[in-house]
């Protein structure tokens, strides 16, 4: 009866989920009032009072479950009911949509029919205005009865569409081949002729068009004839533009916009156009250069028009942040789907988007393959530029902006205008091939003209001075070498910007840029070349000095200052002239070691230098050496003058210390030998043995005397331990081709010049490195000692001097087998020599200064 009252009637069984879900909370309810109950009852002292209503509350929930269970089959029941009467609805359902697509199709079967047969009355009454837009009717009932072609009548009615509609299209071409006569002049109807061309088939009246208008051009411009020649290339041109003049003026309104028949009538033009001047350039001979261009040069210009005409542009390019956008809305695992095409269009119509295939190059391909007649007529001229220069003298203009030879300017223009040429006619093969002419081109530039026009030195003593005229030309030839480098790499990039993708790795001018810098190497010896030049009578004023007579230490020798004065010149007429920092370091850093070797060849030839004489050669090395680390800073308007970099102040050091190893070496009286050769070896611990022959010679030992010396020499370096004596294959060219001077006796009369002992040091870096020449050697004189050392008074020798007791107590390692054999517990008698010849020197020295001081007060 519960549910009974809960469900009177079959419209109230909608609402047995709401009952289903009454009773599932009430079941809820009472459930946790049995869990309360529950947890009531543990306490042992109720659980008796407590048992008749859990008794009470398990009967309520069995009779709550066999309720509920009651409704669910009643539920059951009522959905089956419900489905068989929907099942009814249903299948009336589909008894109504079948009824429907019935007599559709039926209502568009008559259509059809009835469109045909209309179709043929058109097609027989030749009423193509009538019968085009009953086409796309047609062909849209045709399309919806697609999936009936298995009834035989349906299928002979669509063959019957079929070809009513070819036969349309059929008579309505004739209608329009009819309309034009054979010089393409229209003499039909023209209304009819735009109504037929809405049923014929668009490709063929297009194709029979264009054939009609192209067949005089084909008659006038013959292969053999000189208007078809390429010098009269124009003529094709302005002939089309008549046909498109008077195709605007009748013919346009005849076709449908869609057909683009204008368009189509120049595609074939250039077609045409194409084949004929291809055969033509084969079969010229020879083809010349300026009617290629021209030619060329026309053909570009029609094929933009052309573009420009028919609104044809590139399709532009998505912008980064939308590429960013299409690239993020990709999910990661997603692979791309492949286009139907290999790409989107490079081209487009810009006023409706649609793909486009561009002018450019329809034409203009045909001239591709003969394009290496223009890179010919570039290379020859170039190359005549190029040889015109070679034998133009350089002209040092007055201006002191111009820093660079005018040629070059001149062929950087011109290799701009090819370029820019060239670029306006192919960017293709061309342009690569005309890039490998620029770099051939500029290097035979830099061998040809910039190291052809180096002057040339003589570096003999009897030479007159370089005038500083070409020291301004090879600074002139050295920036313009450089200038052409930085041009080379900029006309290197802007050539790789422009060419086809294809043709950019063949792009280098790597070959010239390495002439141009051999060329800067090349200017940069000439430049030293021409100051030594430049220094050579001041060498040559050394060499013919009596070195051998000089009485006392005084001042700076005259060739020093001729030196100083030579080379301030020069540096700051190559300060002016280079405009790059690097390459004045580099004069500077090679002209350093050049002049130690000039500076050594020219004492060689001194003959005999006495004592005082090599003292006096120490003290102008020690002024030359500074003139020399001054260098960097003449010509410069900073105050003070920054220092020399530490690296050429390494070159000058060792390069000057090499000549100054040699002088201290010849301070050295030439008895007792024992004395001389430790003193060699300490300057010279290698022991060559041509520059100990040397410093025999400039201190006047008779060559017959050599002999001895050298067994000293030999002795003393085998009783160290060191390898045997070989000639020092690094000697200066001066010590290996200048043979040693004989002795030069005084004149008769004259007293000898007095020897001065040398000065006992250690040896400093400068005058003990290894180097060319002079061999290589450090460490502490025979006398060096923990005595109280006394500043030398000239400066000579560049080091702190011992006391003269401070040699007695040392040993040196050379004098050790020596000391052992003679068994003096005093040393050996070679340290005791130098210990008396260094107090004998300072003596000397102090009686010199005294004189010097005495002389200047004097004067």
């Amino acid at each position: 009866r519960f549910i009974d009252r809960l469900l009177p009637d079959a419209p109230s069984l909608e609402g047995v989920g709401a009952a289903e879900a009454n009773a599932r909370h009430q079941l809820l309810v009472v459930s946790s009032e049995i869990r309360r109950a529950l947890r009531t009852q543990a306490d042992g002292s109720q659980q008796q009072q407590q048992a008749p209503g859990i008794e009470a509350t398990k009967a309520a929930i069995a009779e709550l479950y066999t309720r509920i269970s009651e409704m669910k089959a009643k539920a059951r029941s009522a959905e089956r009911m419900v489905v068989d009467i929907t099942q009814d609805i249903k299948s009336l359902d589909f008894a109504k949509r079948n009824l429907t697509q019935t007599t559709t199709t039926m209502r568009r079967l008559q259509l059809l029919v009835s469109s045909v047969e209309q179709l043929r009355q058109l097609t027989e009454q030749g009423r193509y205005h009538d019968a085009a837009q009953l086409l796309p009717a047609i062909g849209g009932l045709r399309e919806g009865f697609g999936g009936f072609q298995s009834v035989r009548q349906i299928a002979a009615l669509d063959q019957t569409a079929e070809s009513l509609r070819r036969s349309l299209a059929s008579k309505a071409l004739q209608e329009v081949q009819r309309a034009f006569d054979a010089q393409g002049l229209l003499v039909g109807n023209a209304q009819l002729v735009r109504d037929a061309c809405l049923c014929c088939d668009p490709e063929r009246a297009v194709d029979h068009y264009c054939a009609l208008q192209l067949r005089a051009y084909t008659a006038i411009f013959q292969l053999s004839d000189d208007v078809s020649q390429l010098e009269n290339i124009s003529r094709r041109y302005a002939w089309l533009r008549r046909i498109m003049r008077n195709y605007a003026e009748e013919h346009a309104d005849l076709f449908p916009p869609a057909w683009r028949m204008d368009e189509q009538l120049t595609r074939r033009f250039a077609v045409a156009t194409r084949d004929q001047l291809g055969e033509i350039m084969a079969n010229a001979s020879p083809l010349a250069v300026d009617h290629l261009t021209a030619a060329l040069a026309d053909t570009l210009a029609f094929e933009a028009h052309c573009d420009k005409r028919f609104v044809i542009a590139p399709r532009p390019q998505p912008s980064a942040a939308a590429s960013a956008v299409a690239s993020q809305g990709a999910s990661p695992g997603s692979s791309p789907v492949p286009s139907p095409q290999a790409g989107p269009p490079a081209y487009i119509y810009e006023g409706s988007g649609e793909a486009a295939e561009s002018f450019v190059g329809a034409i203009s391909c045909a001239f591709e393959p003969y394009m290496s007649i223009f890179v010919d007529g570039e290379r020859a001229k170039f190359e005549q530029m190029v040889l015109r220069f070679q034998r133009e003298p350089i002209a040092v203009d007055d201006d002191p902006s111009l820093s660079v030879l005018a040629s070059s300017t001149d062929l950087l223009y011109q290799f701009r205008e090819s370029l820019r040429q060239c670029a306006s006619l192919s960017t293709g093969q061309a342009m690569a091939d005309l890039a490998q002419v620029f770099a051939q081109c500029l290097g035979s530039y830099a061998r040809s003209v910039l190291q052809h026009k180096l002057p040339t030195f003589a570096s003999t003593a009897a030479a007159a001075a370089a005038p500083l005229e070409d020291i301004k030309h090879i600074c002139l030839i050295i920036s313009t070498a450089d200038y052409c480098a930085a041009a080379a790499a900029q006309l290197e990039q802007k050539i790789v910007e422009r060419v086809d993708g294809e043709f950019k790795a063949r792009v280098s001018f790597a070959a010239c840029r390495e002439a141009l810098l051999s060329s800067i190497n090349a200017g940069i010896r000439a430049l030293v070349a021409g100051v030594e030049a430049m220094c050579a009578p001041a060498f040559a004023a050394l060499a013919q000095e009596p070195w051998h007579d000089v009485q006392m230490v005084g001042d700076q020798s005259g060739y020093v200052l001729l030196v100083v004065s030579a080379v301030t010149a020069a540096t700051e007429a190559v300060r002016r002239g280079i405009s790059g920092s690097r390459y004045f370091r580099s004069y500077c850093d090679k002209f350093a070691a050049r002049f130690a070797e000039a500076y050594a060849a020219a004492i060689a030839q001194c003959g005999c230098i006495s004592e005082v004489g090599a003292e006096q050669l120490l003290l102008d090395a020690q002024a030359l050496k500074s003139v020399l680390l001054g260098m960097p800073a003449i010509g410069t308007d900073e105050v003070p003058p920054p220092g020399p970099p530490p690296a050429f102040a390494r070159i000058v050091g060792q390069s000057i210390g090499r000549v100054e190893a040699l002088l201290k070496a010849i301070l050295v009286p030439s008895e007792p030998a024992d004395a001389l050769v430790g003193r060699f070896l300490l300057l010279f611990p290698a022991a060559p043995r041509d520059v100990f022959r040397q410093v025999l010679s400039l201190k006047g030992v008779r060559p017959a005397e050599h002999t001895s010396y050298i067994r000293v020499l030999q002795r003393a370096h085998r009783d160290a331990g060191d390898p045997p004596l070989t000639p020092s294959p690094a000697a200066p060219a001066s010590a290996r081709s200048t043979p040693a001077p004989a002795v030069q006796e005084p004149p008769p009369g004259r007293k000898a010049a007095p020897r001065v002992a040398g000065h006992v040091r250690g040896a400093s870096s400068a005058s003990a490195g290894s180097g060319a020449g002079f061999g290589a050697g450090s460490g502490a004189g025979p006398g060096a000692g923990p005595g109280k050392p006394r500043p030398d008074p000239l400066g000579i020798t560049g080091a702190a001097q011992p006391a003269a007791d401070s040699g007695a107590d040392g040993e040196h390692p050379a004098d050790g087998p020596q000391s052992a054999a003679s068994g003096d517990a005093a040393g050996s008698p070679v340290l005791a020599s130098l210990a008396a010849n260094a107090t004998a020197t300072r003596t000397r020295i102090n009686e010199n200064l005294r004189r010097f001081v005495s002389n200047m007060r004097r004067g």
